[in-house]
């Protein structure tokens, strides 16, 4: 893979990967995401590069991205990084108010690798 992984990044890509869930990105899962991040005082500009780098990616890439990001997290975050990180992604789960099958699977993993 051509695209270098920070924590950034890592964090950005399963965003991403738990955003899209149910196979699409509404305007209301956008807008509340936006809204998580800008109460977290995330860098959106950073965000949005990953998110452009991974538009322009197959399903496949976009998989092996995933699991370099948890990798990746698994190896650089300390507990509380990951727990923070895992809190996150669950926040952004929720944030169209109900949790899809596919995204209660995919938390349950992350649950699971960052062995919280």
């Amino acid at each position: 893979m051509s695209y270098s992984l920070t924590d950034e990044t890592s964090i950005d890509t399963l965003i991403f990967w738990i955003q899209g869930s149910d196979g699409s990105i509404s305007y209301a899962e956008q807008k509340a995401v936006k809204r998580v991040l800008d109460n977290m005082k995330y860098d959106m500009s950073t965000y949005q590069s990953t998110l452009a780098h991974i538009g322009a990616m197959s399903t496949a890439n976009v998989e092996e991205m995933v699991g370099e990001a948890i990798s990746h997290i698994k190896r650089s975050f300390s507990d509380d990084g990951k727990k923070m990180t895992y809190q996150l992604l669950e926040n952004i789960a929720q944030c169209d108010g109900r949790l899809s099958q596919t995204e209660k699977k995919k938390l349950t993993s992350l649950h699971s690798e960052f062995g919280l």
